[in-house]
């Protein structure tokens, strides 16, 4: 071999090794360019007799109980609710004191009437007193004949009472027409006036005989 042909093979000898040492720096730069992936720390193995412990702890934490979840939209409890008899019971005893009520104000305003109402040739003999829904109260009258200008008085008199008209007004009326009325065996007695929700006026009659 010449001098020539060894100096060629050295040069080529450095040459792969330059290339050699270029690919492997290469290789490294690359390796330090890529981030590591990331292992995450191992758990710890759980002690024994704490293992289920844990584990009712994260279901509970991760699922609310029933009942929390019930009183959270909840409102506050219901009444108890009333049976229908106790109900009734209480409806009429509203009934029964509010048609009291309205009774007591029936006879004051109608005691309040009577002086002119008696003036007038009509004198209260009894009452009665009906309770219900609609309460009712029920003079009975017996009639005497007075002269007109004894009935005008009784009207002025009654002007700022209206119920005490409205049954002065009825008993005339009820005087003309049994006056009209003529039954063999059957004499006059009375006049009753129901004063209730539909006012009404009853003539009564008794047998001559039954006396």
């Amino acid at each position: 071999m010449d001098l020539k042909g060894f100096v060629d093979r050295a040069k080529e000898a450095a040459n792969a090794a330059a290339q050699k040492a270029q690919a492997a720096a290469n290789a490294i730069s690359a390796a330090a360019a890529t981030p590591a992936l990331e292992t995450p720390p191992p758990e710890p193995a759980p002690v024994e007799g704490k293992a289920v412990e844990a584990s009712n702890l994260a279901l509970t934490e991760q699922v609310p109980p029933p009942i929390a979840a019930e009183a959270a939209t909840a409102g506050p409890p219901a009444a108890p609710t009333k049976s229908f008899g106790a109900l009734a019971n209480d409806k009429l005893n509203e009934l029964s004191a509010a048609g009291a009520q309205k009774v007591q104000e029936l006879v004051l305003s109608f005691q309040q009437a009577l002086p002119a109402i008696k003036s007038a040739g009509y004198e209260m003999t009894e009452f009665e007193v009906e309770l219900g829904v609609t309460p009712k109260l029920i003079p009975h009258f017996r009639h005497a004949a007075k002269s007109v200008e004894d009935v005008d008085a009784a009207r002025v008199m009654l002007k700022d009472n209206k119920l005490g008209m409205m049954i002065l007004v009825a008993l005339l009326k009820a005087g003309d027409v049994h006056r009209q009325i003529k039954v063999a065996g059957f004499a006059f007695t009375h006049i009753e006036i129901e004063l209730g929700l539909i006012p009404s006026v009853r003539l009564q009659y008794k047998n001559d005989l039954a006396g």
